[in-house]
């Protein structure tokens, strides 16, 4: 199966999946939980650093609470290896911890574990009254993203030409908890584009109903993917290649003005009754899969 007929079944099974977090109603406000599972094959290209690999582990689901407009608490991450490592246990801490400050949140403990293949899995929970889910887009509504696209492409770019430092640089990224929350009250929905912009975008269309429209000039794209790519190619980094973890989002035109000035974003379409279009023109569904 692939990974999109996986969550589809789980999704027809298990009433409260679907969106980036889980929902917890409690004690007068909500509770957001979500985990993420990283492997060595799959997520960390051949030169990745152990902190890379420990700050993105924590990152990615960090995302997943941004995306609801959460406040995170607290952070749990278990790790798996043939060897337990004195130095990639130590590196991995490094990275998960750099990257807990920077969020102001604590990692708060986990597990070890050995097996075959390095394997780093986090849990991280969060708290708001009000959460943004990806089914609240209306007709008229704006789209926006927030930073620069194609991060995570150009990331893949410098490892495969041996620009390693500058690869593990990109490749941690900053997860937008500060953003998500500044933006819970005012977004109709949510969701971070681990998956791909083109896929998110699909995604935040069929919960909530409606079609979305966007041009490719409006499209942020990063320089450092843009002086390494160009046309088609460059275009099927930004819809596609995924794990660029920025927030896509909805919102009323009139309430664009509100944004707090911190938030770097920009608009790039607007929700209409029907389609997936870029260009006018039919946006396919793909995006990263597992």
């Amino acid at each position: 199966m692939r990974e999109t007929d996986v969550l589809r079944l789980i999704n027809t099974r298990v009433a409260a999946s679907g969106d980036d977090a889980a929902i917890l109603p409690f004690r007068g406000t909500n509770l957001i939980l979500t985990t993420d599972m990283l492997h060595r094959e799959s997520d960390f290209p051949v030169g990745t650093t152990a902190r890379t690999i420990g700050w993105r582990s924590i990152a990615v689901s960090l995302s997943d609470l941004a995306a609801m407009g959460a406040r995170p608490l607290a952070v749990l991450l278990a790790l798996a290896d043939p060897d337990l490592d004195e130095g990639l246990i130590s590196g991995v801490l490094d990275g998960a911890l750099s990257c807990c400050k920077q969020a102001g949140v604590q990692l708060v403990g986990g597990d070890t574990d050995r097996q075959h293949e390095l394997t780093l899995v986090s849990t991280a929970l969060g708290e708001t009254e009000h959460p943004v889910r990806r089914d609240g887009a209306r007709i008229g509504d704006l789209i926006c993203v927030t930073g620069e696209l194609g991060r995570t492409a150009a990331g893949l770019s410098l490892f495969s030409t041996g620009e390693i430092e500058a690869a593990n640089e990109l490749f941690c990224f900053p997860p937008r908890v500060a953003w998500g929350m500044k933006l819970a009250d005012l977004a109709t929905s949510m969701i971070d584009i681990s998956d791909g912009l083109a896929h998110s975008l699909h995604l935040l269309a069929t919960q909530s109903g409606v079609g979305v429209h966007i041009e490719w000039e409006h499209l942020p794209i990063t320089p450092v993917l843009t002086s390494q790519v160009a046309g088609e190619t460059l275009q099927d980094a930004v819809l596609f290649t995924g794990e660029d973890y920025e927030l896509l989002f909805t919102a009323p035109a009139g309430l664009i003005a509100q944004i707090d000035p911190s938030v770097r974003f920009t608009v790039i379409g607007k929700v209409r009754k029907q389609g997936t279009l870029l260009n006018n023109e039919q946006l396919p569904d793909r995006g990263y899969e597992h």
